[in-house]
């Protein structure tokens, strides 16, 4: 496995976006391009020596190394040498009790997949925010045999779920005139291909993951999108921890950054997207589907670019966004008070990564 040209990378990824090489920066130099990650001086003495002292830092993933966004994205960037060039530390890990291990410290970012995620784990006490949010719908659906052809054939019926029933699963139904009552919910694992063997007769899911999953094993399955049933929802949210995002604003900026310029790279080509791919499976200690990882990707992508709302940016957040999910999470009793959703976001960074709609690479 190779990394990509040091400054063919950053190039390809200014192409992608148009990012702003900004003035007397060496990012395009020949001099600069020969030298090491990290010692390319493309950014002001000041701020190398602002993120420095963030010291190490560790981002923790959504699950495992899915070929998902804001992941895979967050991995290119560390092989890359992107962070470096910022003078960010970054480790990447696996996650798990995201929230939990963000708020306590143990790493500074992760990731997580809904703003529910994060409602949720405000509600029980993390010292954490959302900095960014990469999709505006929902990226859970229900899966169901071709057998069903109206979601009150469910009634009577048994539904599988994972952790707990999503309420944007519960909002749908509703919304058809489904009563959910009416359906035997059972929490299941997480082998899709219960579905098409019997075991249930609905699933909840991912677009990006279990569709796909099915499909390449040859079985037809029918998807219900909560965004059919007018359900608003959003998906794969960056959270930080709170001490830190307050003592070390420039490094909260550029690890977006980054992370972004990245994700820009990975969507230019095929052959980006290989490379990045080969990142991931390098750190998975499973077997790693490529193909199937790649049309992860290119899905997680599609909902992303049809989603995003007219005038915003890759990331960019706001109360609008969250209330929905915040106020699901009040209707199905799966919060303890009515959350403050101004307090869980901090916009101000996605904000300061953009000139006229233009992300800025590398940092001003």
């Amino acid at each position: 496995m190779t990394t990509p040209p040091r400054p063919t990378h950053r190039l390809a990824a200014a192409s992608a976006v148009g990012l702003l090489l900004l003035a007397g920066c060496s990012s395009t130099d020949d001099t600069a391009a020969d030298e090491p990650a990290g010692d390319t001086d493309l950014i002001s003495a000041e701020r190398c020596e602002a993120n420095e002292a963030a010291g190490p830092i560790t981002f923790l993933t959504s699950f495992g190394y899915v070929a998902s966004v804001g992941l895979l994205d967050v991995v290119t960037a560390e092989e890359s040498g992107m962070f470096d060039d910022l003078c960010l530390d970054v480790t990447i890990e696996p996650g798990s009790n995201n929230a939990q291990l963000v708020s306590a410290g143990t790493a500074q970012f992760a990731g997580l997949g809904s703003p529910s995620d994060v409602l949720v784990a405000l509600d029980n006490g993390a010292d954490i925010s959302a900095i960014a949010t990469y999709g505006n719908t929902p990226a859970i659906m229900l899966m169901t045999n071709p057998d069903i052809t109206s979601l009150t054939d469910l009634e009577g019926t048994v539904a599988g779920f994972k952790g707990a029933i999503p309420p944007q699963i519960s909002s749908m139904l509703e919304a058809d005139g489904v009563d959910s009552s009416a359906i035997e919910w059972v929490s299941v694992g997480y082998d899709p291909t219960i579905l098409p063997q019997g075991q249930v007769d609905s699933l909840t899911g991912y677009k990006s993951n279990e569709p796909l999953v099915l499909a390449a094993q040859g079985y037809d399955i029918t998807q219900w999108d909560p965004a059919d049933y007018g359900i608003e929802s959003a998906f794969n949210t960056q959270i930080v921890n709170n001490t830190f995002a307050e003592e070390h604003p420039t490094a909260v900026e550029d690890f977006l950054r980054a992370s972004f310029a990245a994700y820009a790279w990975i969507n230019e080509s095929d052959a980006n997207l290989d490379e990045a791919l080969s990142y991931a499976e390098a750190r998975s200690d499973a077997g790693y589907d490529l193909e199937l990882s790649a049309e992860r990707w290119h899905t997680e992508v599609s909902l992303v670019e049809d989603s995003q709302p007219e005038g915003t940016m890759l990331g960019s957040q706001s109360v609008e966004q969250f209330t929905p999910e915040a106020d699901m999470l009040v209707k199905y009793e799966l919060v303890t008070a009515t959350p403050d959703v101004e307090a869980a976001i901090q916009t101000q960074f996605v904000d300061a990564l953009y000139e006229d709609g233009v992300l800025v690479w590398p940092a001003p």
